[in-house]
């Protein structure tokens, strides 16, 4: 018996169904945080699984995709429309295997078990790792998550209690450090942030579905609060996402925002952010609403839109690596809800990454 499942991205010029084998589900997986990931995606974590060998054959031919070699014999494709990731081709040896990235699916519970997150090693800090501690699983019981050091398979290396949950001391930039640089994994899209200043306080925009859950209330702004401005206006509010949107134009289950007044966005010679600079490219993923990615590498970048023009979401996952994963010197993490928690498609992904982001605050506090 097979179940198929079909991975189509956001602009729908990328459609694939696959059958698998009933025999083989649900599929052990684990989030990668490793630096080529994160940087390729902009997102918080990578999740894609294998076409079965006995499968049908994909020929990347057949789509209209771009592919980059992230590393010898990995050739990941993104659709050269709107910029999803939609599946690696792996070469092994005389074989190529093709893996297809989840967050295209058109569902993943009971295809998928989420083990834990792997790779934490190149995050310094543990990355969202330290918000995945258990899951609730089908029959009611909730199992501890894993976190690998790096590969996962055959019993790979756990991190030692303790470890990896802060960046280490040697790594830390001091707050009054002006600068921070981003860049997509191939390097065509290079950027930086600067500090919060008097105009960052300038911009307008509603309260964002991260805070104010736009299902049951109004996102309206009235009196202007500065939202995005956190810790005495030295950083910056980050959140994670986990809408049907995000999810199709990346590729990823997960997509990590911070918000930066675009005054405070800078190419790396220093010139205003171009939304037209170098390698970037722009899809209207809907009315009024606009996110830039790498035509090169695929990574998402930008998300911008008509009714906050000057506050743009700027992809966490291409900032500095020193700085580690959450970049804690320079953002401040929302805990009280992952935006768009109730339409997200892992849903028990998503609702261990909600909790734990909870019960992280709550650690914080008492620390």
């Amino acid at each position: 018996m097979t179940t198929t499942i079909t991975s189509t991205c956001a602009c729908r010029n990328f459609s694939l169904t696959v059958d698998l084998p009933t025999s083989i589900l649900p599929m052990n997986r684990a989030l990668c945080l490793c630096d080529n990931c994160r940087r390729v995606s902009g997102s918080c974590g990578w999740s894609s699984l294998p076409v079965h060998p006995q499968s049908q054959v994909i020929d990347p031919s057949k789509f209209q995709t771009t592919a980059y070699e992230s590393s010898k014999g990995v050739r990941r494709h993104h659709c050269s429309t709107c910029g999803a990731h939609t599946f690696t081709m792996v070469e092994r040896g005389q074989v190529n295997i093709c893996v297809i990235n989840t967050g295209l699916w058109d569902r993943t519970e009971g295809l998928i078990n989420w083990t834990g997150c792997k790779w934490i090693e190149d995050t310094l800090d543990g990355g969202i790792s330290v918000w995945f501690k258990d899951m609730k699983r089908a029959d009611g019981n909730k199992e501890e998550l894993k976190r690998y050091l790096r590969y996962d398979q055959d019993g790979g290396e756990l991190v030692p209690e303790g470890s990896f949950m802060t960046l280490p001391k040697k790594n830390e930039l001091p707050v009054k450090d002006d600068k921070l640089k981003a860049q997509c994994l191939c390097g065509g899209v290079k950027f930086y942030i600067t500090r919060p200043d008097e105009a960052s306080k300038k911009v307008q925009s509603p309260f964002p579905d991260l805070m104010v859950p736009y299902h049951s209330h109004s996102s309206a702004n009235p009196k202007n609060e500065t939202w995005w401005l956190r810790d005495n206006n030295t950083k910056y509010l980050a959140g994670t996402c986990a809408c049907p949107s995000c999810r199709v134009s990346s590729g990823c289950e997960i997509q990590p925002w911070a918000f930066i007044p675009k005054c405070n966005i800078f190419q790396e010679d220093g010139s205003p952010l171009d939304f037209s600079m170098r390698t970037l490219k722009s899809y209207a993923s809907s009315e009024g609403v606009t996110r830039e990615f790498c035509g090169v590498c695929g990574a998402t970048v930008f998300w911008h839109c008509e009714e906050r023009p000057e506050l743009i979401d700027v992809s966490v996952g291409l900032f500095d690596p020193e700085q580690g994963a959450r970049v804690e010197g320079w953002l401040d993490w929302w805990t009280g809800r992952v935006s768009f928690e109730e339409l997200a498609h892992s849903k028990d992904l998503v609702a261990s990454l909600a909790d734990g982001l909870k019960r992280w605050k709550i650690d914080e506090e008492k620390a």
